[in-house]
């Protein structure tokens, strides 16, 4: 098997998604998330509480895991140092434009929002990988469950009426 360059891949699977699963104590919680630029380039950020899904007090560590867009498999799991930043640290202004850039229907106080009663956070991968592409993890090559598909015990769709009727399917 050939070399994978661990850092062009985490930061293509970042740059592919809009989410991620934070596990931390024990608990996968899925969240939208944010990377860092410039000073803050490499990090993962997120928002917890206030208008946003509350995530809780996170752990000095957490892991996070990115799934593959195409087949929904683990892609990789990274561990993390968490550090919630506060209003009044220098990062706090491009951590939240970073994250406004990246939240979709953003109301235009937002910002404002967050400042009075969210909790920026930074995450700041280290190590190598928990699982990775060559690395499968402690679950082994754990996939997603299988995509949810209508089947026979799904509730019969409404057909609208057609003039002259529709045909039956065979």
């Amino acid at each position: 098997m050939s070399e994978v360059n661990l850092s062009a891949l985490t930061t293509e699977a970042l740059s592919k998604s809009d989410v991620l699963w934070l596990r931390a104590g024990g608990r996968e919680r899925l969240t939208w998330f944010a990377t860092g630029e410039d000073q803050l380039a490499g990090q993962v950020l997120l928002v917890s509480g206030g208008p946003e899904a509350d995530l809780g007090a996170l752990p000095e560590q957490v892991e996070l895991v990115l799934r593959s867009k195409g087949d929904g498999g683990r892609l990789l799991t990274l561990r993390a140092r968490a550090q919630s930043i506060a209003v009044g640290n220098p990062w706090w202004e491009p951590a939240a434009a970073a994250l406004l850039a990246e939240r979709l229907n953003a109301p235009g106080d937002l910002v404002d929002r967050w400042r009075e009663s969210a909790t920026l956070w930074l995450l700041s991968p280290f190590g190598t990988p928990v699982q990775a592409p060559g690395r499968p993890g402690p679950e082994g090559g754990a996939r997603v469950a299988e995509r949810t598909t209508a089947g026979a015990a799904a509730t019969r769709v409404r057909r609208p009426w057609h003039l002259g009727g529709r045909g039956t399917r065979g």
